[in-house]
């Protein structure tokens, strides 16, 4: 414990005279087939030069209860363009690719046997959003289009239903962070 606490004070300590900044969201993702997600992430992310910046993210994210039940983690990088509209309100967009780890399970309570090989896979974005800077805090919304390769196989009673289930959607992201 010790140690998350050493290096959380010193990522805080550093992040300043980087113009990196920290922050953690929730997430609302309506995907194409596969229903609605909820979760959260974290973000990190560091200034280039003005305005200019680069960002990581990773999340987790979970269908409530739907059949199938998916939960997935995005692993994302993204560059953004913040426009300074005022002191206090900056508007960005940006764009970036993403690897999406997936575990589906199929409520089989019907006996239908039916398996799901699920597959991680990759895709891109792009996002538009807006920060209100409170002090050294900044509260952050924004709008995120994903278009995610999908190639699970549905397989039922032996035989392959050529099924596909796509993640593309809209995402919906709110949160904090401190920094760039």
């Amino acid at each position: 414990m010790k140690k998350w606490i050493v290096l959380t004070l010193a990522v805080l300590f550093v992040l300043p005279a980087a113009h990196a900044g920290i922050g953690a969201f929730g997430s609302w993702w309506n995907s194409k087939d596969y229903d609605t997600l909820y979760g959260g992430g974290i973000r990190l992310g560091m200034e280039i030069f003005s305005g200019l910046g680069v960002e990581a993210r990773g999340s987790y994210l979970t269908t409530n209860g739907d059949n199938p039940d998916m939960s997935v983690v995005p692993l994302e990088v993204m560059a953004l363009w913040k426009l300074s509209v005022s002191e206090f309100i900056k508007p960005y967009i940006g764009a970036g690719v993403g690897y999406y780890i997936k575990d589906v399970d199929w409520d089989n309570h019907h006996d239908l046997d039916v398996r799901i090989k699920d597959n991680d896979c990759v895709g891109y974005f792009g996002v538009g959003g807006v920060d209100i800077q409170i002090g050294p805090v900044t509260l952050f919304g924004e709008a995120k289009y994903n278009l995610i390769q999908d190639d699970d196989e549905f397989e039922w009673r032996g035989g392959n239903l050529e099924e596909t289930y796509s993640l593309d959607g809209l995402c919906v992201n709110v949160g904090v962070k401190f920094g760039f």
